[in-house]
């Protein structure tokens, strides 16, 4: 009895700090956030690959802000779920290309401090369960077309930093 409740204690104490790790970030990376987005509410942390990441909703979107670990900005991805928001280059490309007939599960307009900005599409193909992501410039030019089918966070960092 008493190892189970010794057992109970340990992952009572683990899981509390893995719960508080993910809803983290220095006060340096908050402190950036707030400044770029300050009625941003309801702010979740998490990491991906190293880079601290806020989640949350802004103009009826999900949004998610990358910031390395000296709070500099390194990307953000607005939600966009649809095609209704594409450029209209983008919306001609996807309807010319061979993914035409699939059906788009997810649109992600992804934004650098650096560099263009990308509209990533995700769609299934019909009658074959295969994935892909498109990835495109505003101006409707593919960059980048990968099969996902068994892909795990294709939107994360390691796709794009």
């Amino acid at each position: 009895m008493m190892k189970i409740l010794k057992l109970c204690i340990l992952l009572g104490m683990l899981s509390a700090s893995v719960s508080a790790f993910a809803d983290y970030a220095p006060a340096n990376v908050q402190a950036v956030l707030k400044k770029m987005y300050p009625t941003a509410d309801d702010i979740a942390w998490s990491q991906d690959d190293g880079y601290y990441v806020a989640d949350f909703m802004m103009n009826g979107f999900d949004t998610k802000v990358w910031f390395a670990d000296d709070a500099k900005w390194v990307m953000k991805q607005t939600d966009w779920g649809t095609m209704d928001e594409v450029p209209a280059a983008v919306f001609n490309t996807f309807a010319a290309s061979q993914f035409a007939g699939g059906m788009v599960q997810n649109v992600v307009w992804v934004q650098f401090p650096e560099w263009q900005p990308i509209v990533a599409i995700q769609v299934e193909m019909a009658n074959v369960q295969t994935k892909y992501q498109l990835l495109l410039t505003p101006y409707g030019d593919i960059l980048r077309e990968r099969n996902i089918t068994y892909a795990d966070n294709t939107l994360g960092a390691s796709t794009f930093l």
